[in-house]
């Protein structure tokens, strides 16, 4: 079951092509609404999400996350929930512009994976595979 999955994940890469600028190895895929991911006490939505890394929307309610840290992701719908993942920040920018009268700071943050156990390797290709709906 686990080659059959790998295989479902390693065919989802490959599909679609990619710009000559795209850095990636794997492709990012859009997911379902609802998947979550706390950074320590802080949870953020997440925008997509490849074998390589995540994106995140947060607000900034006391200050920025650390350059390196673990996350864990959630998501309900799935009763899924991925513990401890390391991470490196890779991008943390403000995705649309502040308004005089916006008082919440949302930011988008990049985030790239550390070395995951083959655990954390397998549960992530299984989000993938179930909690994704386009390729981003």
């Amino acid at each position: 079951m686990d080659q059959e999955r790998d295989g479902d994940v390693k065919q989802r890469s490959e599909q679609g092509e990619r710009r000559a600028d795209e850095r990636r190895q794997y492709p990012r895929y859009r997911v379902r609404d609802g998947a979550l991911a706390f950074l320590g006490t802080t949870p953020g939505t997440i925008v997509d999400i490849s074998e390589q890394g995540l994106a995140i929307h947060y607000v900034v309610l006391e200050r920025k996350p650390e350059q390196r840290f673990q996350l864990d992701i959630f998501f309900a719908d799935d009763e899924f929930y991925l513990a401890d993942l390391p991470v490196e920040m890779v991008s943390d920018v403000s995705p649309e512009p502040r308004t005089l009268f916006s008082s919440i700071q949302v930011r988008r943050l990049g985030l790239k994976f550390g070395r995951l156990t083959d655990e954390q390797r397998d549960r992530l290709r299984y989000f993938i595979l179930h909690n994704t709906v386009a390729e981003a």
